[in-house]
């Protein structure tokens, strides 16, 4: 893969840093699911990510990929910390002694556990076409005989193989999987609100079951999940706007305005950020009003400009 080329303010950053002892790696590669990576300007020791943000990173379409991998990397167990080209051109030095700070603060705190690692992965896309072409169809078939108590290692193990043996030894495969599972089994209640409650109950479970049926180590299940639906979560939004639900399950609710999709955002987030996920409303702004302006008639979504 081609690393980036370090930037002008980056180099500054990378001289000053050296000159003052502080050991550093440029643009080392970090996957956060087996389908992305990210390479962070600066990691500072074992945890300190230092990221130096140019004027591209203020506007609205780079804000939610920062977001996005700002929170994959905290699950992983990285500090991010962002600097801009403007404080380093004016204020070099004050911006190193921050960064120095931060880096001790690293190295004294005993309470943040171990960084986890997702294994490099063979190719980019780990899941074979031929399973990606299917497994929307296999989620739907496994799901119509799937109650919540067979959400466990032993039930997916045995009936999985029937459908194709790579979603019991593809790792990817299965958590692409899992999360078409939970899209199935998302429902509204008699008012038009979604159920949460049983989502992330579900949720939880899958991370159980892939913990199980691949031994990884430590939480790497857990963590692969939580960024693949944070990756996933805006875009998810996006859909319960314009087809009432995951593609999987269209139709589920009606949204016909920012109140109604507000609250939906608040009751995720307060189901989900527990347990490292999140979405932040802006993320889901950006999402909704660019799928809008490609739309050739899209006057019923009209409040989204009130956004």
């Amino acid at each position: 893969m081609r690393l980036p080329t370090p930037t002008l303010y980056e180099r500054k950053l990378s001289r000053i840093l050296y000159s003052r002892g502080i050991p550093h790696k440029p643009s080392r590669v970090i996957w956060y699911t087996r389908a992305d990576y990210y390479t962070p300007d600066f990691v500072i020791g074992d945890r300190l990510i230092i990221e130096v943000d140019g004027s591209i990173h203020s506007r609205e379409f780079k804000k939610t990929p920062d977001r996005i991998r700002h929170r994959a990397l905290q699950n992983l167990g990285y500090i991010v910390y962002r600097v801009t080209n403007t404080r380093i051109r004016e204020s070099l030095q004050m911006v190193a002694e921050e960064i120095i700070q931060h880096y001790y603060e690293t190295i004294d705190t005993t309470t943040k556990g171990k960084i986890e690692e997702i294994r490099t992965p063979i190719t980019y896309d780990s899941i074979p076409k031929f399973i990606r072409d299917n497994i929307s169809q296999w989620a739907i078939s496994f799901s119509e005989n799937l109650s919540e108590e067979s959400w466990n290692s032993s039930y997916f193990r045995t009936n999985l193989a029937k459908y194709h043996l790579a979603l019991v030894t593809n790792q990817s495969a299965l958590e692409r999987f899992l999360l078409l599972l939970l899209g199935l089994n998302l429902n509204a209640d008699n008012v038009g609100k979604l159920n949460f409650d049983k989502l992330v109950k579900l949720f939880c479970r899958s991370i159980l079951i892939v913990e199980e049926l691949f031994d990884e180590g430590g939480s790497m299940a857990s963590v692969h999940m939580k960024n693949m639906f944070n990756v996933s979560a805006p875009g998810f939004f996006k859909n319960l706007v314009f087809i009432g639900g995951p593609r999987i399950k269209p139709g589920i609710i009606t949204i016909r305005n920012l109140s109604t999709l507000k609250m939906h955002i608040d009751d995720f987030n307060r189901h989900f950020s527990g347990v490292g996920v999140n979405v932040e409303e802006s993320e889901v702004k950006t999402e909704c009003i660019y799928s809008m302006e490609k739309m050739d008639n899209n006057s019923q979504f009209s409040w989204l400009r009130k956004w």
